[in-house]
């Protein structure tokens, strides 16, 4: 008697072949796409990921240069009131990151970075993680990040 009921929704998904992809999917395809783009050192894409400015602009190659290699696994993910996602991620296998998404027809995923959390490393052993949000010139704010934790070093040439 409620077949009918449940089954109109589905057939139309089904009917427009758009099937909503979950905040954690979205995620996922997102730093697959950042990965491949460092890996293959595709400045254009990266830029086209993230919310950018001129000064990102300047230092893509050197953030290219640092998240070579560098795994990163997206935790969880959910959508927040907003339509945006925020998610959680482990970069280097060791440091944690909140990632937050909005939509963005600019980006070849259909969503873009706008902003980056991480925390300062810990000395006490508790991990009640106090996480500092950047919200522009996010390229550097991740190679701080990694030379913080001391996953990369920065080297200074007179």
């Amino acid at each position: 008697m409620h077949l009918p009921i449940l089954l109109f929704p589905f057939l139309g998904m089904v009917v427009s072949g758009e099937v909503e992809k979950s905040a954690m999917e979205i995620v996922n395809d997102q730093v697959t796409k950042f990965l491949n783009a460092v890996s293959s050192k595709k400045k254009d894409v990266i830029l086209q990921l993230f919310n950018t400015t001129a000064d990102d602009q300047k230092n893509v190659e050197q953030f290219i240069e640092k998240f070579q290699g560098l795994p990163i696994t997206v935790q969880s993910a959910m959508f927040n009131n907003n339509g945006a996602i925020e998610s959680n991620v482990l970069i280097a296998e060791k440091i944690p990151g909140k990632v937050v998404m909005a939509k963005s027809p600019a980006s070849p995923t259909g969503w873009m970075i706008t902003q980056l959390g991480a925390p300062k490393p810990v000395t006490d052993g508790k991990k009640n993680w106090e996480f500092s949000m950047c919200w522009v010139g996010l390229l550097w704010c991740a190679i701080e990040c990694l030379v913080d934790w001391g996953v990369i070093r920065v080297v200074i040439y007179d």
